[in-house]
């Protein structure tokens, strides 16, 4: 019988089989690469103290203390726990399928019922590769991955029967009231401006329900509810309040502060959107020229206004961190793939002839992303595993306080890649966790490592002035 199920699948099921397939390998492989960073050795211990994490109770109380006291990412933090209490080994697989999953509930979200074409798929994959401005922090990085590649793919996965149901395919029934209703608190209680783009899509989709459809079913309302309440569960808590005061008051007047943050939020937009927006912009203006009905018209543009509301929600926080860029890169990725599948309904070979193109286009794209990616994450895994070995040969051999050098990656590629190593001062939070897993009395960074091949010595890298600038 399973046989002839498989048997009975069309050409494009099994291309996009194949595309995810050829994901998941290279993600998989990029994730054993990845060794743990930064954060990840801050997790490994029970919150607030500097005892590991044994159990799953040591997990629950550091959750209770985390939300109490530094912030409400309650979801996030416990993934990045529970996996590090697992093991790695556990994680790199689920987190290669996670990707995977994200990848296809963006296209999916693009086309509605309709299957999923290879192509698409592919330009899907390759965007959300090649335009995403730090893909190794936010994919391959343990609490990265927990933070931002999870809460935005359980946002995509929340918003899907909402899509599908424009087209027809309703959930029914009590138990999907309910489901949704818990699909929307995990969306909704994710990161800041992920879960808030979550909660506005539910409301616009259910006034792109009323106007379509004629009617709101009860388990759209349920899961706007339960994203409403996430959402609330992560902003009211009371470690948010602890963490806005620990960053500070801005003597700035108010309209000085927040138009530097427009302008910030702007300047990334384009910085790293910029091309995604003319391609918009190019395909919706070809969309209204062939007249499609209003559906067609609509979702291309909710889409991308859900990627600006996402971007701009930044304004509201004191820094940008460029892993937030995740949810408007998924956003503006859907608008333009929602142009090309509108663009398939009404002029099928021009229809064609694009996303040929585009696929075409992008497939060399993703092959050169992936080589120059995985030679970094390759080059870093080396250097970690040299470098922490000798920390770790150091130990044993007797000495307690452990001098040695910080690791730097090239590329965006890596995990890595914006999160800081251990620093000169042996009483930094990174340099003190680290030493707590590797058996150190402490560690030092005296000099950085840029270049490929560990061993080779860039004395040029051991100034002073440099390692102030990179290492502080």
């Amino acid at each position: 019988m399973r046989f002839k199920i498989l048997k009975g699948r069309s050409a494009g099921w099994w291309g996009c089989a194949a595309v995810l397939g050829i994901a998941f390998f290279a993600m998989l492989v990029f994730n054993f690469l990845t060794p743990l960073i930064s954060d990840d050795y801050t997790y490994l211990l029970r919150y607030p103290t500097s005892e590991p994490v044994e159990n799953l109770g040591d997990i629950i109380e550091s959750q209770i203390a985390h939300y109490m006291q530094w912030g409400g990412r309650t979801i996030v933090i416990s993934l990045n726990q529970i996996f590090l209490w697992l093991g790695k080994w556990f994680f790199n697989p689920l987190n290669a399928a996670m990707f995977c999953v994200f990848v296809w509930a963006c296209a999916k979200l693009a086309v509605g019922r309709r299957p999923v074409h290879p192509l698409l798929l592919v330009v899907v994959l390759a965007a959300l590769i090649h335009f995403n401005p730090c893909f190794g922090a936010v994919n391959l990085w343990l609490c990265g991955s927990c933070g931002y590649l999870w809460p935005l793919a359980l946002c995509l996965l929340f918003l899907l029967p909402y899509r599908l149901a424009l087209d027809g395919l309703e959930l029914r029934g009590a138990g999907a009231a309910v489901g949704i209703f818990f699909l929307g608190l995990a969306a909704g209680w994710g990161n800041e401006n992920t879960s808030g783009m979550a909660v506005l899509a539910a409301a616009v989709f259910l006034v792109l329900l009323r106007f379509f459809l004629k009617k709101v079913p009860l388990w759209a309302w349920t899961g706007a509810a339960g994203c409403l309440t996430g959402f609330l569960l992560l902003m009211c808590a009371p470690g948010q309040w602890v963490r806005f005061e620990y960053a500070g008051s801005d003597g700035r007047s108010f309209l000085t502060v927040y138009a530097t943050r427009i302008m910030n939020a702007t300047h990334s937009l384009f910085l790293y959107g910029a091309w995604l927006l003319v391609a918009f912009g190019a395909l919706y203006g070809l969309l209204i020229l062939t007249k499609p009905g209003a559906k067609a018209l609509v979702l291309p543009a909710v889409f991308c206004l859900l990627g600006l509301a996402a971007n701009y929600a930044l304004v509201l926080s004191p820094v940008y961190y460029i892993r937030s860029f995740y949810p408007v890169l998924a956003m503006l990725v859907c608008a333009n793939a929602s142009c090309i599948t509108a663009l398939a309904q009404t002029r099928v070979d021009t229809a064609r002839l694009l996303r040929g193109a585009l696929a075409g286009l992008f497939s060399v794209v993703l092959v050169y992303d992936l080589a120059i990616g995985g030679y970094d994450i390759l080059n870093y895994f080396t250097m970690r595993l040299v470098r922490d070995g000798e920390i770790t040969a150091a130990v044993q051999a007797g000495e307690t306080d452990v001098e040695t050098y910080a690791v730097f990656p090239y590329t965006r590629f890596c995990g890595a890649w914006g999160q800081p190593d251990i620093r000169q001062d042996p009483g930094n939070w990174v340099n003190k966790n680290m030493a707590l897993h590797l058996g150190a009395g402490s560690i030092r960074a005296v000099e950085q490592h840029y270049y490929p091949f560990p061993g080779y010595d860039d004395f040029s890298n051991t100034v002073d002035k440099e390692m102030s600038l990179a290492l502080e």
